[in-house]
């Protein structure tokens, strides 16, 4: 996997990426997004922005942890190993020839997909090299390579880092109490059990079934042609076989019941987080959700969570909360961290809060300041190339439509305070609600865990 920053190119972009600002009026488009498909049924999008010498390339695997099936952490591994060894090539090779190009590539495994990611300069000398490469990796990987035990025992000692990190551990649980034994409610790197079975052949049938044209999506973004940009997702997927589409998921039961677990760890501060089951992406309520929770507890500085928690009463350095909509629903998340002595004040002062805004909403005033903080925000999506790069494959991932980024500021103005007390009442319950601490030995009445 590559994380290595390579200083020619990003000084490069560091030096005039502030001529990339988009920046429109509420009506006007935004930004123009050509879409294709290439003759495996890969699903391509484009947008031409000639203000830098550079493209970005993302091609996209519906290839997560959610399809490990028992075998978790195969898709983190399997991705992981994408780099390391192809065709030929040893790591240190491939990175070599990165590098003599001046090219970033890196990998990012979700619960949903498998991200491999190119930035390039586009003049030839340097495109053409750093594609050839970029192709190898997706189209020949080799898993029985020397690199796989060394990736496998990496992935190991990360997973012993989450288990003594009491961040991780808490996170771990309540994904866990969300989902139970649902594919989001297992850790996304796997467990040392399951990690410490796997073996290339894994690595091989997984890439075999899921790294295929009909279940893969390519954006580019920069100063690239149309012409050329077809030119270059055939040459990327081109190879590969049509396959067939990842299946659905089914959608994940609700939990009842409100339940209160602490996890035993010797801190000298609590790891508080609650939550619940929450939206997928096309939920009509994102919108109202998203505005909303801007104001209760996502809006850095200015939330309610922050002024109560935080500002009036010093519970806390830092509260927030969020909505993680996955292609399934994702949770409902509140996340905060407090002295021991503190912690169950502080979450009753959550809590409270919460049945505050459950009962009557967002104010005018803050309903209005939300919607121009939002609204006053939105060219920060569009001011450099890794940014619209990341709304458009954000589109692509979720089969937005492509003016989504046109309509995207009206939406947030259409919000009222009415849409944001329904939301939150529809999809939040305060009898569903889960809450996990992870810190000293608790003395209260709730489920406790070594």
């Amino acid at each position: 996997m590559f994380n290595k920053p390579r200083c020619l190119l990003l000084g490069l972009i560091t030096i005039i990426g502030l001529q990339t600002t988009v920046q429109a009026a509420p009506t006007e488009k935004v930004l123009t997004i050509d879409k294709w498909k290439t003759h495996n049924n890969a699903s391509v999008y484009y947008v031409n922005l000639p203000q830098l010498p550079i493209v970005d390339i993302n091609v996209i695997f519906n290839a997560g942890s959610a399809q490990d099936g028992t075998q978790y952490g195969l898709a983190n591994l399997t991705g992981d190993m994408i780099g390391e060894s192809a065709k030929n090539l040893s790591a240190d090779e491939i990175a070599e020839k990165f590098d003599d190009v001046a090219a970033v590539v890196d990998t990012d495994i979700s619960r949903n997909n498998t991200i491999i990611h190119l930035r390039s300069l586009t003049d030839k000398n340097l495109l053409t090299p750093a594609l050839e490469t970029f192709t190898t990796i997706i189209n020949q990987p080799n898993f029985n390579s020397a690199s796989f035990n060394r990736v496998q025992q990496q992935t190991l000692q990360a997973i012993l880092q989450q288990e003594q990190s009491p961040s991780d551990i808490a996170d771990k649980a309540l994904f866990k109490a969300i989902y139970q034994n649902y594919p989001y409610g297992y850790p996304r790197i796997g467990e040392t059990t399951t990690v410490t079975k796997l073996q290339p052949k894994d690595l091989s049938n997984f890439y075999q079934r899921y790294y295929v044209g009909s279940n893969a999506k390519i954006i580019i973004v920069g100063d690239i042609t149309k012409q050329r940009a077809k030119a270059i997702a055939n040459q990327i997927v081109g190879n590969l076989p049509d396959g067939q589409p990842t299946i659905p998921l089914e959608k994940p039961k609700k939990n009842t019941t409100a339940i209160t677990k602490h996890i035993n760890y010797p801190a000298s501060q609590t790891f508080i987080r609650l939550g619940e089951l929450g939206i997928n992406r096309h939920d009509d309520d994102y919108f109202p959700l998203y505005v909303g929770n801007y104001i209760f507890g996502g809006g850095v500085l200015v939330s309610r969570l922050f002024k109560e928690v935080r500002e009036s009463r010093g519970l806390t350095y830092s509260v927030y909360s969020l909505f993680l909509p996955y292609q399934q629903p994702g949770p409902f998340m509140i996340t905060l961290q407090a002295r021991n002595n503190v912690a169950d004040e502080a979450i009753d002062v959550i809590k409270k809060q919460l049945v505050l805004f459950l009962s009557n909403g967002p104010n005018a005033s803050e309903l209005n300041a939300a919607k121009q903080n939002i609204i006053g925000s939105f060219p920060l999506k569009l001011d450099s190339n890794s940014a619209i790069l990341s709304q458009v494959s954000n589109i692509a991932v979720y089969n937005l439509p492509l003016d989504y980024l046109d309509t995207y500021r009206e939406k947030v103005e259409q919000v009222t305070r009415n849409d944001v007390q329904r939301a939150f009442n529809k999809h939040i319950k305060m009898k569903n609600l889960l809450t996990i601490t992870v810190g000293p030995e608790s003395t209260g009445s709730q489920t406790n865990e070594q």
